[in-house]
Parts: C-alpha cells; sequence; structure tokens
C-alpha cells in the first residue's frame, strides 16, 4: 500500500474524504496519484458517493494496493476523517479533500516542514478557482488577535476573532518561508498521528462547520504549533460559475451545509471554548446560514431561466419558490441523514 518510490517505508497515510460534492473526485484523486511522489499510503472514505464513482474509485485505489472505505450514508466530515484515522499507521497523516488538486511535488514540503519543526500540523498555501494555483483561498490565518488572552479568559467571555490571510490574493503575493498560524482549514492539512494521543479524535459533536477551528484550538490550548508551508501548493475546487455543482451533487450538498447542522455545529463550539453569547461573530455567523444553498442550489437554477429573470415581477415569484424548495429539500434529507446517523452510531 505505497506510492512512488515503493522500496522505502511510507511516512504519511494520505486519508481523502469528502468535501462540497462528488462531481470532481475523479479527477482529484487522479491528481493526487500523478503528482505525489513521496511514498505514502492512502485511505479513500468515499461518504456514500455515487455507485458508479464508487466502483471507478473502488478499482483506482485497489489497483495501486491502497483501501477503500465506504458508507451507506453520508458522512459529517469528522466522521470521515476519523475513519481514515483509525487506519492511519504512519507517523503522519494527511486530511484532504475529494475536490483538492495537488500541484507537482505538493507532498515533500509538508514533510520536510513537520520533520525538520517538529510542529503538530503542516498547512499547505491552499488556492481556489482557476487556473489552478494562482489565486489564494487561505494561506493561514487567526482566531484571536492574542493567543494567550483568549484562553486565560473566563468561560463564556472569549471573543473570537478570526481571520483568513490573503485571500483572493495572487500566489506570488504571498511571503516565502514558513510562518506560525492559528488554524488551517482542512482542504489539505499534514498533521503528526501522535498528536491525536494529546486531544483526542476530531469531535463528531462539530457536524458541520468550523472543524477546523476547533482542530487548530484543540492543538494549540495543548502546547502544540501549526505553520504554513507556502512551498506546497494546492486548489479547492470551489463551486462557483466555472465548476459548478451537478444535479447529483444536491443531495450531499443539502445535508453538508443543512443550517440545522450549521446551528448545531455553533452551538457546540460556543459552549466548548466558552465563548461569548452575543459577540458578532456569532451573529453574523447565524444571518449567513443559507448562503452555501444561495449560491450552490438557488442561484444557479435561476441562471437557467433567463426568459423569467426578465420580467421583475415573475422572477420574484419564481424564485421564491425555488428557494422555498431547496430549503425544504434540505430539511427533509437532513432530517431522513440524521435518523440514519443515529440508527447507525446505535
Amino acid at each position: 500500500m505505497t506510492g512512488a518510490n515503493v522500496n522505502q517505508e511510507p511516512l504519511v497515510t494520505i486519508v481523502v474524504s469528502p468535501r462540497d460534492r462528488f462531481s470532481v473526485a475523479q479527477e482529484a484523486l487522479l491528481g493526487i496519484f500523478e503528482h505525489t511522489t513521496a511514498p505514502y499510503r492512502l485511505v479513500y472514505v468515499d461518504g456514500a458517493a455515487p455507485r458508479a464513482l464508487r466502483e471507478w474509485i473502488a478499482a483506482q485505489v485497489e489497483a495501486r494496493g491502497f483501501e477503500l472505505v465506504s458508507s451507506e450514508r453520508f458522512l459529517t466530515p469528522n466522521e470521515a476523517r476519523n475513519i481514515g484515522l483509525r487506519r492511519a499507521r504512519t507517523p503522519y497523516v494527511v486530511f484532504i479533500e475529494n475536490d483538492v488538486i495537488c500541484s507537482p511535488g505538493w507532498l515533500e514540503p509538508l514533510l520536510a516542514c513537520a520533520q525538520e519543526t517538529g510542529v503538530d500540523v503542516v498547512a499547505p498555501l491552499t488556492c481556489q478557482h482557476l487556473p489552478l494555483h494562482t489565486q489564494v483561498h487561505q494561506a493561514g490565518g487567526l482566531f484571536t488577535s492574542d493567543v494567550a488572552a483568549f484562553f486565560a479568559a473566563p468561560q463564556g467571555e472569549r471573543i473570537i476573532d478570526e481571520a483568513i490571510h490573503h485571500q483572493g490574493d495572487t500566489v506570488d503575493a504571498v511571503p516565502a518561508g514558513r510562518v506560525e498560524t492559528q488554524c488551517c482549514e482542512f482542504h489539505c492539512a499534514l498533521v503528526r498521528r501522535d498528536v491525536f494521543e494529546r486531544i483526542g479524535e476530531f469531535d463528531e459533536q462539530m457536524v458541520n462547520t468550523k472543524d477546523h477551528l476547533d482542530f487548530s484550538m484543540s492543538v494549540i490550548a495543548t502546547g502544540g504549533k501549526v505553520l504554513l508551508e507556502p512551498r506546497s501548493v494546492v486548489t479547492f475546487l470551489l463551486p462557483n460559475r466555472v465548476r459548478p455543482l451537478v444535479a447529483q451533487d444536491w443531495p450531499f450538498f443539502l445535508v453538508r451545509w443543512s443550517p440545522s447542522r450549521q446551528q448545531r455545529s455553533f452551538e457546540r463550539f460556543q459552549t466548548k471554548w466558552g465563548l461569548k453569547s452575543d459577540q458578532a461573530y456569532l451573529k453574523r455567523r447565524d444571518r449567513k446560514l443559507y448562503w452555501r444553498y444561495e449560491e450552490g442550489i438557488v442561484k444557479p437554477i435561476l441562471k437557467r431561466l433567463p426568459l423569467v429573470q426578465r420580467v421583475p415581477i415573475l422572477a420574484r415569484a419564481v424564485g421564491a419558490l425555488v428557494r422555498r424548495g431547496v430549503y425544504a429539500a434540505g430539511a427533509v434529507l437532513t432530517f431522513r441523514a440524521d435518523h440514519h446517523r443515529i440508527r447507525s452510531r446505535a
């Protein structure tokens, strides 16, 4: 179960898990195979992918001696990561989502950074949009302006001050050289496996959002460090006009970004970290519970109806119907997914 350079014992297991959709999963997996030259093991957690895709993944993985873990239900992100983590035996684990395209030689800088510095987590420079590897999505970030003061604050009084660095900039605007950061996103991140002996597995009560902040904060709260290694570059294929969702993606996307699941994650995040309940950060997030539904499904549907859009009163009426239909479908699918999840864990 190794990648390139099979005579060397792999130091890393790559765990692939679902992000937003399945329609770019083939491209992403082939990118890992093509651009990963360091020895590696791979565990692919498909999370109830469509049958044709699952069969294709199974063939690709089996041909290379890797492992596929299939599920009959949609998995939450942390459930999928934990499934992969439990199968990892190497000193390092890379968690990468199924819509991320790697650049050539992406893995070696992450491994070198971890080995040379001894840090717990190494994040690559993560890009977005096309052309690949040109526009920054995240080059590190913050959850507070003062880490010591944040953790010293009383429970119920801590303030989140989240910032994402360099989003929207070109890659050449990011300074060269490793830099300490307060968070990594799970589009791609390398983690020392033994860090989980200190912090435990991924928190499965974080069913949807802010899981990356929860993990990063857990590492830092227990004395660990996160570094950005900008020599490693990957691109997250954000659903947009260039690479939109397809209809087959909608059921998973609706469950993945369920507003009710977002609220549960926010509540868990707030309680776990003793966050001040009336802070602007949480209120702002509450107002944006449906924006992914809007951007990922509602707006693309309405753009397919150009004649309707020419009549304002008709556009408003049709828009309201589409919106209600999408929201209702999301609620029904999430209810079923939650019921299935509870039964499977009983």
